[in-house]
């Protein structure tokens, strides 16, 4: 290589190509384009690409990768960066599926839908998934009404229960709207149960219990309430199974095996949506583990509600709700509650469980120690512990980082357009706060590396590897 000074708008080598902002650069295969683009989507465009644009080249890419025979690789590419949670969002993620699910290609399609329970872990990914396919232009098809159906007749009743009445509808779609597209059948009377509540409400699913069995949308008779032994064992080890891979496994379900105890749930549900008796929506949530969703929007400025479902509240949604809750005044100083968020912010394993993701660990701490949302009214009182306990989360939620004992040269841009624009659509970070923070991570772990920041020139940076952002 050249030891010259070239102008950038001039190739080092040959095999360079030049890119959107008029330089040149190496070339990104395909592969590589795709595994950018789960990670990073295309919403807000870049500083030299808007979105529209962005997007557009992305899906070209996975397009040309199943037109060349590699769908079944990107299908289990998109699964690997799912289940593993390398990705801060879900919506490339769907939105890469369901281009892999209406592909021409018949391998890359069964590949798809086969993995559609995998990677459509709630009914969030679900509805995502299914609003890109609609959006692609093709209306439903066998396979996919195969592939929903069962995504909704293998889950455990328990589990089940407690979603379709945490997430009622997301993404234009209810759960009514989906059994009625897919038309699920099923002999396991709690889910016959479940489907005819979704469908027909409480009261005449409960209803329906008393007439003779028409159907296996609900209709079922006295003589199948209670499952077998056998039938149980299975449900616990399949739940056993998917807690595996549910973001929410830190939240300990209450395991549902009869109608009675299905029933005394979903009644207790209805009941909290118009309760307004502080004590009995806490008693609902100690003894359902209910959540966030299931209470009365004029029932969450209450300090002792958010107590109790601190208690058990997934690692995902504490993080979300950090600045609600120091609003209400439950996150004082020495408090329990502050302690209890701080311990759960440091521990390594609940972070890593919950596939917490960097990014959203940063963009909860750049929001946060703003004291007031980007958007709405809430403003709070920022505590310097839970905020200390951010940062350290963030760099916790690196699983896979380790020293490589190399040497390394870190360069920061920090010309003016670093400052300008959004990451993965994020209002809080700036490309300039999301490349010092990356650059942080590895010059903490890395025994020799050294920082320049450049934009007409190099300028030396020197910091220790315990500084903070």
């Amino acid at each position: 290589m050249s030891t010259e000074n070239i102008s950038q708008s001039q190739p080092l080598t040959n095999d360079q190509v030049q890119n959107n902002a008029g330089g040149f650069s190496w070339a990104v295969d395909d592969m590589q384009r795709l595994r950018r683009f789960l990670c990073l989507g295309s919403e807000g465009g870049t500083y030299y690409q808007g979105e529209k644009e962005l997007g557009v080249e992305n899906a070209q890419a996975i397009l040309k990768l199943i037109a060349d025979g590699r769908g079944s690789e990107v299908v289990e590419t998109i699964k690997t960066y799912s289940i593993e949670g390398r990705t801060s969002k879900q919506n490339p993620i769907m939105f890469a599926l369901a281009l892999c699910a209406k592909s021409t290609d018949s391998l890359t399609k069964r590949a798809a839908y086969s993995s559609l329970s995998e990677i459509c872990r709630i009914p969030t990914h679900l509805f995502m998934f299914i609003k890109y396919a609609h959006a692609l232009g093709q209306n439903w098809g066998r396979a996919q009404r195969r592939a929903v159906s069962n995504w909704y007749i293998e889950q455990n009743p328990s589990k089940l229960a407690m979603a379709i009445t945490k997430y009622q509808n997301r993404e234009g779609y209810s759960h009514r709207d989906i059994l009625r597209l897919a038309h699920p059948s099923t002999k396991d009377p709690l889910l016959c149960f479940l489907f005819d509540y979704i469908t027909h409400g409480f009261k005449q699913a409960n209803e329906n219990l008393n007439k003779p069995k028409g159907s296996t949308n609900g209709n079922n008779n006295n003589n199948t309430e209670d499952i077998t032994e056998k039938d149980q064992q299975q449900q616990e080890q399949k739940q056993q199974k998917e807690n595996l891979n549910d973001e929410d496994d830190e939240t300990n379900n209450k395991k549902l095996v009869t109608i009675e105890q299905l029933k005394d749930f979903l009644e207790t549900v209805e009941k909290v949506k118009i309760s307004t008796n502080e004590d009995e929506l806490i008693t609902a949530i100690r003894q359902h583990h209910l959540v966030r969703e299931h209470m009365p929007t004029n029932m969450l400025n209450s300090k002792s509600i958010w107590s109790v479902l601190l208690e058990k509240m997934p690692l995902t949604a504490m993080i979300r709700n950090l600045g609600k809750m120091s609003e209400i005044n439950l996150l004082t100083e020495n408090s329990e509650a502050e302690k209890r968020v701080v311990e759960r912010l440091k521990n390594r394993e609940q972070l890593q469980r919950a596939r917490i993701h960097p990014f959203n660990v940063l963009v909860a701490l750049e929001t946060y120690k703003q004291g007031k949302g980007f958007k709405g009214k809430l403003q709070w009182q920022v505590s310097e512990q839970i905020k200390n306990a951010l940062e350290e989360a963030f760099y916790l939620s690196f699983k896979f980082v380790k020293s490589t004992n190399q040497r390394y040269l870190l360069g920061l841009d920090v010309s003016g357009s670093m400052s300008c624009g959004t990451i993965n659509g994020s209002p809080s970070i700036t490309p300039a706060v999301g490349s010092c923070a990356m650059c942080m991570v590895t010059h903490r772990i890395e025994p020799y590396a050294k920082v320049v920041a450049f934009s007409d020139h190099l300028i030396p940076v020197d910091f220790s590897k315990t500084a903070k952002l």
